[in-house]
Protein backbone atom coordinates (compact mmCIF):
# COMPACT_ATOMS: atom_id res chain seq x y z
CA UNK A 1 0.00 0.00 0.00
CA UNK A 2 1.12 3.50 -0.89
CA UNK A 3 0.73 6.37 2.11
CA UNK A 4 -1.89 7.74 0.60
CA UNK A 5 -3.89 4.71 0.43
CA UNK A 6 -2.93 4.09 3.95
CA UNK A 7 -4.55 7.43 5.05
CA UNK A 8 -7.45 6.98 2.68
CA UNK A 9 -7.87 3.59 4.64
CA UNK A 10 -7.72 5.40 7.93
CA UNK A 11 -9.57 8.58 7.21
CA UNK A 12 -12.39 6.13 6.65
CA UNK A 13 -11.77 4.33 10.58
CA UNK A 14 -14.63 5.88 13.00
CA UNK A 15 -13.38 6.46 15.84
CA UNK A 16 -15.47 5.07 18.08
CA UNK A 17 -14.96 6.19 22.60
CA UNK A 18 -15.35 3.28 24.70
CA UNK A 19 -18.05 3.38 26.70
CA UNK A 20 -18.16 2.58 30.00
CA UNK A 21 -21.70 1.07 31.64
CA UNK A 22 -22.48 -0.22 35.25
CA UNK A 23 -22.91 -4.24 34.94
CA UNK A 24 -26.98 -4.81 36.27
CA UNK A 25 -26.76 -8.23 38.06
CA UNK A 26 -29.82 -10.19 38.53
CA UNK A 27 -30.81 -10.51 41.78
CA UNK A 28 -29.94 -14.36 43.40
CA UNK A 29 -32.84 -16.06 44.13
CA UNK A 30 -32.34 -20.04 45.72
CA UNK A 31 -33.60 -22.48 43.69
CA UNK A 32 -37.06 -24.52 44.83
CA UNK A 33 -36.39 -27.11 46.90
CA UNK A 34 -33.29 -25.86 48.19
CA UNK A 35 -34.38 -25.79 51.70
CA UNK A 36 -34.27 -29.37 51.77
CA UNK A 37 -31.46 -30.16 51.52
CA UNK A 38 -29.75 -29.15 54.56
CA UNK A 39 -26.93 -31.87 55.84
CA UNK A 40 -27.23 -32.70 59.20
CA UNK A 41 -24.30 -33.39 61.46
CA UNK A 42 -24.05 -37.31 60.88
CA UNK A 43 -22.86 -36.32 57.73
CA UNK A 44 -19.80 -34.14 59.11
CA UNK A 45 -19.25 -37.06 61.51
CA UNK A 46 -17.12 -39.20 59.27
CA UNK A 47 -15.22 -36.63 57.90
CA UNK A 48 -11.52 -37.46 58.85
CA UNK A 49 -8.97 -34.43 60.80
CA UNK A 50 -5.57 -34.36 61.16
CA UNK A 51 -4.95 -33.55 65.48
CA UNK A 52 -1.06 -32.94 66.80
CA UNK A 53 0.00 -32.45 70.45
CA UNK A 54 2.83 -29.99 70.57
CA UNK A 55 4.98 -31.81 72.58
CA UNK A 56 8.45 -29.54 71.87
CA UNK A 57 11.25 -29.73 69.65
CA UNK A 58 14.87 -30.54 69.36
CA UNK A 59 17.73 -29.52 67.59
CA UNK A 60 19.82 -32.37 66.27
CA UNK A 61 23.14 -32.31 64.09
CA UNK A 62 22.51 -35.01 60.68
CA UNK A 63 25.22 -37.03 62.09
CA UNK A 64 22.64 -37.50 65.12
CA UNK A 65 19.36 -37.61 63.03
CA UNK A 66 21.10 -40.38 60.16
CA UNK A 67 22.17 -42.39 63.63
CA UNK A 68 18.39 -42.86 64.73
CA UNK A 69 17.36 -46.32 64.68
CA UNK A 70 14.38 -48.14 66.12
CA UNK A 71 14.17 -47.65 69.54
CA UNK A 72 16.32 -44.37 69.58
CA UNK A 73 14.86 -41.80 72.13
CA UNK A 74 14.94 -37.87 71.26
CA UNK A 75 14.28 -35.50 74.30
CA UNK A 76 12.11 -32.55 74.20
CA UNK A 77 11.29 -30.00 76.52
CA UNK A 78 7.61 -30.96 77.46
CA UNK A 79 7.51 -33.97 80.28
CA UNK A 80 4.32 -34.82 82.05
CA UNK A 81 2.33 -32.04 83.57
CA UNK A 82 3.49 -29.23 81.34
CA UNK A 83 1.14 -27.83 79.28
CA UNK A 84 1.09 -28.44 75.05
CA UNK A 85 -1.25 -26.96 72.36
CA UNK A 86 -3.73 -29.19 69.88
CA UNK A 87 -4.02 -28.31 66.44
CA UNK A 88 -6.13 -29.21 64.35
CA UNK A 89 -4.73 -30.09 60.53
CA UNK A 90 -2.51 -27.70 61.64
CA UNK A 91 -4.72 -24.72 63.01
CA UNK A 92 -4.21 -23.96 66.69
CA UNK A 93 -7.55 -25.37 68.93
CA UNK A 94 -6.80 -26.30 72.79
CA UNK A 95 -4.49 -26.10 75.28
CA UNK A 96 -3.91 -29.17 77.52
CA UNK A 97 -1.89 -31.08 79.96
CA UNK A 98 0.84 -33.60 78.84
CA UNK A 99 -0.19 -37.15 80.68
CA UNK A 100 1.30 -40.52 80.80
CA UNK A 101 -0.93 -43.47 79.99
CA UNK A 102 0.73 -46.69 80.27
CA UNK A 103 3.66 -46.54 77.85
CA UNK A 104 2.23 -43.75 76.19
CA UNK A 105 1.24 -40.04 76.21
CA UNK A 106 -1.57 -38.19 75.44
CA UNK A 107 -2.97 -34.68 76.50
CA UNK A 108 -5.97 -33.57 78.63
CA UNK A 109 -7.24 -31.53 77.52
CA UNK A 110 -8.08 -27.79 79.59
CA UNK A 111 -9.67 -25.40 77.36
CA UNK A 112 -10.80 -24.93 73.41
CA UNK A 113 -9.88 -21.73 71.80
CA UNK A 114 -12.18 -19.57 70.50
CA UNK A 115 -13.05 -19.44 66.98
CA UNK A 116 -11.26 -16.26 65.48
CA UNK A 117 -14.40 -14.31 63.98
CA UNK A 118 -13.61 -12.63 60.55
Amino acid sequence: MTEDEIREFLSRLEVKKAEVKKVQFPELVPPPGLERLKIGFDYLAEIAVLVEAQLGQATLKIKDILGLQEGSVIELEKAAGESADVLVNHQPFARGEVIVIGNNYGVRIDSIYEAEKT
